[in-house]
């Protein structure tokens, strides 16, 4: 069973290595290929998921410091175009 691991040397209590949450989302699309899932259930174009990570900036703050979007495309024709950073 994969799991979620921390990044080497990062010594936080985050587990920034989602292999379970992605084990997850292709076992999901595996059983959805398959027939496997329930009537109505479709594939999903994209996943995102709002993560918060690191430590809160300030005492009681629902704010931390490294929240961040993660956005999984498994349809490649939903991507139009590819920006490179200069």
């Amino acid at each position: 069973m994969p799991e979620n691991k921390a990044a080497p040397n990062d010594k936080r209590a985050d587990k920034v290595m989602r292999y379970l949450d992605c084990a997850v989302i292709n076992h999901l699309h595996g059983m959805i290929d398959g027939g496997e899932a329930p009537p109505g259930l479709d594939p999903f174009d994209t996943v995102r998921a709002i993560l918060t990570e690191g430590d809160e900036l300030f005492e009681g703050a629902g704010f931390v410091d490294r929240t961040h979007c993660q956005i999984a495309v498994r349809n490649l024709r939903c991507i139009k175009c590819l920006f490179l950073p200069l």
